[in-house]
Parts: C-alpha cells; sequence; structure tokens
C-alpha cells in the first residue's frame, strides 16, 4: 500500500491519562498542525516511552518465560507500569498476560520496543498486541498505530463483557506468517534486541468539564441533550490532547449528539481546525467494535438545517475543516442500517489543531498569468521541500479556480513532484476537488498524468510526477478547481500539499 506519511500527512490521537498512568519523561504537545499538512497534529504522550527500548538480550534462541499460553499467562494490572518481556525466538514466540474486566470499560494497551529516537529501527522487534476472550476468541488486535511514525503497537478498545481476558505479545512475523519477511515484516535477522514493555490502562472516562476522556450519555439523540466535548490544556499548555469520546449505538436507529466550542486561547498560527475521527478499523482485526460509524455531521448550533461538514468514515474520510472560536457546533453520529451486534461501540475522537497557511489572493489567482505565490516551505519526511495551504471554492455564477505558483529554487536534479489535496475525504461541500500540475508559464505538461480528482474513496494523489527540463519562471504552477458542490454541506474549503522529493532509495 503507498503511504503518505513521507508527505507529512498523519492523524495523531493521544490520550491524556496515559502520560500520567504509565512513566516516561515526553511531555505532551498538542493542537498544533501546520507543518504537516491536513489532518496533522503534534500530540505526544510519554505512554508510548517504556523501559525496555535500547536494552540488548542476546537471540541465543528460546525463551522459556514461562507465559506462553493461556494457562501460564502472568497477571498485568494497571498498578504494575510496565512489564518487560523477551521475545525469542522472534517469528514464534507469542507470550500471554491476564487480567479481569468489566463490560463497558475502556482500555489503553500498550508496548514499547522501539528506541524513542527511532521508532521504526527494524533491529528492535516489531510488536503486535492481540485481545482475546476467556476462551481464547480474538476480540481485537493491532500492528503499527494509526498515527504511523512507530512499529510499537498500541490498542484502544472497549470491553463487551466481565469476566477474564488475555493479551497476546508477539512480533509481527509470528503475529502474520502470511506476511512474514521478505513478504511484509521486517528481516528477524537484523533484529539484535529482543525485549519489550507491555502495559494495561484501563480509562476513567471522568464526568469533569475539562477532562479529555468522556462518556456518552442517553439520551443524547438530540441538540437539547448533546454531550459536551471538553478540552483539557497539555502539559505546556501550548494546545490540547485529543478528547476521546467512547460511545455506544443501543439501538439499529440510535444517533449520538455530541456539541463542541473552539476555544479561542492558545493562539494558533492561522485559522482553527476542527477534526473529528472514528477510530478505525473495527473489527477482531482491529478495534474489536461490531459495528462501523457511517457518518459523522457537524452543524452549527445556529443552523440545524444544512451541515457544516459531512463524511462516512467507511470510507476512509474524517472531517478536518476551519471552524470560529467561540462558536458552538454540534456533532452527530450515525451507524448504518442492521442487527445491533454484541458490542456496538465507538471511538470518536476530536482535535483542535492549527491549519496550513491561508489562501490569500482569492480575486487574482484564478488565472495563469497572476497566481498565488509567497507560498512558505518546510522540509518533509522525504527529505525534500513542501508547501502546504488551506484554500476555499467559493461558490459562484463562474466556478472558482485557485492557481499556486510553486517555487524551485531548493530542488536539485532528479527530484520529482507530488500533490495531495483534500475537501470531500474532510467534510467539505466540495465535490470533485480536481488539481493539474501545469508548467511555469501555464501551460499544459500532460493532463493525463499530471493531474487528479478527488472522490468519496480516495484522495487526490499526484504522485512523483517529473519536473519538466527547463521550467518556465523557475516554477511549477497548481490549478485547484472542482464539480458542483454539494447541495446539504454548506462548507466549501480543501487543504493542499505540494512537495517536491529527492529520488526514492531502496
Amino acid at each position: 500500500m503507498k503511504s503518505m506519511h513521507f508527505l507529512g500527512f498523519f492523524v495523531l490521537g493521544t490520550i491524556a491519562a496515559a502520560a500520567a498512568g504509565c512513566g516516561g519523561d515526553n511531555d505532551g504537545e498538542g493542537g498544533g498542525g501546520g507543518e504537516g499538512g491536513a489532518g496533522s497534529s503534534t500530540t505526544t504522550s510519554s505512554a508510548t516511552t517504556g523501559p525496555t527500548a535500547g536494552s540488548t538480550s542476546t537471540g541465543s534462541g528460546e525463551v522459556d518465560d514461562g507465559n506462553d499460553s493461556p494457562e501460564e499467562a502472568e497477571p498485568i494490572q494497571s498498578e504494575d507500569g510496565w512489564l518487560e518481556g523477551t521475545l525469542e525466538p522472534l517469528d514464534e514466540d507469542a507470550d500471554y498476560y491476564s487480567f479481569t474486566g468489566a463490560k463497558g470499560q475502556p482500555v489503553y494497551i500498550l508496548s514499547d520496543a522501539r528506541p524513542p529516537d527511532d521508532e521504526r529501527d527494524p533491529t528492535y522487534p516489531d510488536t503486535v498486541l492481540t485481545l482475546l476472550d476467556a476462551d481464547g476468541n480474538q476480540l481485537a488486535q493491532n500492528d503499527d498505530p494509526a498515527r504511523g511514525f512507530t512499529n510499537d503497537s498500541e490498542l484502544l478498545t472497549v470491553l463487551p463483557a466481565d469476566g477474564e481476558y488475555f493479551i497476546v505479545v508477539q512480533d509481527c512475523n509470528a503475529a502474520f506468517p502470511q506476511f512474514a519477511f521478505p513478504n511484509g515484516c521486517f528481516d528477524p535477522a537484523e533484529v539484535v534486541s529482543f525485549d519489550y514493555g507491555v502495559a494495561l490502562l484501563p480509562l476513567d472516562v471522568a464526568e469533569s468539564e475539562t477532562d479529555s476522556l468522556i462518556s456518552e450519555a442517553e439520551p443524547n439523540n438530540d441538540a437539547e441533550h448533546a454531550v459536551q466535548l471538553h478540552y483539557e490544556l497539555n502539559n505546556d499548555e501550548s494546545g490540547y490532547f485529543t478528547t476521546f469520546a467512547f460511545g455506544n449505538f443501543e439501538s439499529a436507529t440510535d444517533v449520538d449528539v455530541y456539541s463542541f466550542t473552539p476555544p479561542e486561547t492558545p493562539a494558533v498560527d492561522n485559522v482553527i481546525l476542527a477534526q473529528l475521527i472514528a477510530d478505525q478499523p473495527t473489527g477482531i482485526e482491529g478495534n474489536g467494535s461490531t459495528v462501523k460509524v457511517s457518518e459523522i455531521a457537524v452543524f452549527a448550533s445556529t443552523d440545524l438545517t444544512n451541515a457544516y461538514a459531512k463524511v462516512d468514515p467507511t470510507n476512509g474520510g474524517d472531517i478536518t475543516l476551519p471552524v470560529e472560536a467561540g462558536q458552538e457546533y454540534l456533532v452527530f453520529v450515525k451507524r448504518p442500517a442492521g442487527e445491533v451486534g454484541k458490542n456496538d461501540f465507538y471511538i470518536l475522537l476530536h482535535n483542535r489543531m492549527s491549519s496550513d497557511p491561508l489562501e490569500a489572493e482569492e480575486e487574482t489567482n484564478g488565472v495563469v498569468e497572476t497566481p498565488e505565490g509567497g507560498l512558505v516551505s518546510f522540509p518533509n519526511g522525504g527529505g525534500g521541500v513542501s508547501y502546504a495551504i488551506e484554500g476555499q471554492l467559493a461558490d459562484g455564477e463562474t466556478a472558482d479556480v485557485d492557481i499556486y505558483a510553486v517555487p524551485l529554487e531548493d530542488v536539485e536534479e532528479g527530484w520529482t513532484f507530488s500533490v495531495v489535496c483534500e475537501a470531500q475525504r474532510n467534510g467539505s461541500g466540495v465535490r470533485e476537488l480536481s488539481a493539474e500540475v501545469l508548467n511555469g508559464d501555464g501551460t499544459s505538461i500532460d493532463a493525463a498524468t499530471y493531474s487528479a480528482t478527488e472522490t468519496e474513496d480516495e484522495d487526490l494523489y499526484v504522485e512523483r510526477v517529473a519536473i519538466p527540463e527547463a521550467p518556465a519562471d523557475n516554477r511549477l504552477l497548481v490549478r485547484v478547481s472542482a464539480g458542483t458542490p454539494a447541495a446539504d454541506v454548506t462548507s466549501r474549503g480543501y487543504n493542499c500539499l505540494f512537495a517536491y522529493l529527492p529520488p526514492e532509495t531502496e
């Protein structure tokens, strides 16, 4: 699967309670997006820094650690902090831990093997966490967290019943034999440390108006009974931890309603973005839920007729759009039609973030003669340079077009150019968002190769196209346009990232 992480796109959700629950010394730093492009955040958690990364077991052969089956499972409790284990032989060992849980209890299970200075170091285990019930049935599983910068597995779930549970810790090669090296997992022959840490954190869903862990409270099926999404300042008060709302669909027609009012402070560089994500994937190979969220819709509290933003998370989308500080918004969360399952929970993540730089020349950037310039560059994860923009395609008799000039001053020979844009998949009413890369004078290069269009299922992605020889005016232009907007969604925002990248290495 192709990844956009090298362009700086990732979603990061952090549970504030983890910082106090599992030790470590990294302060949370939440709220800021900016350099990362659409959907980025810089919240971190000390919970992901365990005690064992950097230790070096010998890897000399099988280790009898006494917890290789459910019958031999080692008890684990939140009070234990991090328990240490060893995976030897790496491609076969499975370590079992047991705990007693209650129906409806949210739990956060963490592993740590990779060193904090390189969370993807292939000389350490690539952990996989699996949750089993008392009969050994798989309930949930995680390989790599969604945020993408680490291979240390984390699992956030809600327990379906009272009783005993088992946590299984394995390396990728043991958990997924079909993807064992060289078909997906890291090479076990390169591993020099076989140790890991594992921690269990039952989450206390408090009622405090400043706590970022929230439980849905029925009846919350309409605006009058909306559950408020709180904001909890991070450790240095530069932003807010991700808010986690744990909900449950009690019937096939249940709709849950939340409200949020973005705080004015602390200040952001551009405008405030509200991000709303339904934690995915569900099922036994995901977070363990027996239902998917089929729609998240956001309304301004002053207008409940037309949605400001709407998205179907089953297609991979989430809401990430500009909002006004001090304005109340209502969030409607829906499920698909069908029978109620055994554990129809969902986890809704909410972030207050800073946007990328805003489109500044709306009146003149619609033609190639006067494209919008002055874009601010920043280094990207691929070793190149990127530019990001938060734009609007305004309604009008003539369809709005935005054209941006992307300079080539910091680009070297052999580099390529990529464009990633989102609108509909971020909840916007913009439809058929399109981007075409043009020569610096506005002439077409090759529309079939140098353009792409967003759909409900896929981002707009122009991938690593060649930079023309002697490009006009030492720049490229990107023309952004769209089709007819949705009639029932009022927002018209989009986000684009333009990235120059050096050649890929093996």
